[in-house]
């Protein structure tokens, strides 16, 4: 997480001094976890420049109950999205994004565990709009050809590259 702080910083750094808008989105993942996202989209600009993090954990169970493997999916890196309406209340966008995936298995009966990691670029799009003067939501999906395996001594799990995002946020 420190390396996206740190990457989050030189992206803010990088811009160039001018009017901006600035947004900070909390995803449908911090049920579970961690899903933020910081954005910067200079003024009259059709590019919307963002820093994604999300973690989260899934615990999966036999049905009466018995604790078979917790798996914990990590994702960090930049976003970079495309606006086709970047001055209306709402836009759809294309997006493209290249994540560190890391994905931890492990089980609580056996004591063994699993890890993959990968990092690669997931495409796609979604919609953005605007709730008053400062606050947004932000609905998409991008997709990845990258796959991840992890194993223990109860379970396996193969993950495909899907990031999904739903966001509600303040835009500044």
């Amino acid at each position: 997480m420190r390396s996206a702080c740190a990457a989050g910083f030189v992206l803010m750094i990088a811009m160039p001094l001018q009017a901006a808008e600035v947004r900070l989105g909390v995803g449908v993942f911090m049920l579970q976890g961690v899903d933020l996202q910081l954005s910067v989209r200079p003024e009259q600009s059709r590019w919307q420049y963002s820093l994604r993090a999300l973690r989260y954990t899934e615990e999966w169970e036999t049905a009466s109950g018995t604790s078979l493997s917790e798996t914990t999916i990590t994702k960090v890196g930049p976003q970079l999205n495309y606006l086709f309406s970047p001055e209306a209340r709402g836009s759809w966008y294309l997006g493209v994004s290249l994540l560190k995936w890391t994905q931890r298995e492990s089980s609580p009966r056996t004591g063994t565990s699993g890890r993959d990691e990968t990092t690669a670029p997931f495409f796609g799009g979604g919609y953005s709009g605007r709730l008053g003067t400062r606050m947004f939501y932000s609905f998409g999906l991008l997709l990845s050809p990258a796959e991840l395996s992890t194993q223990t001594a109860d379970s396996a799990e193969q993950s495909t590259g899907a990031d999904v995002q739903l966001q509600l946020g303040l835009a500044f």
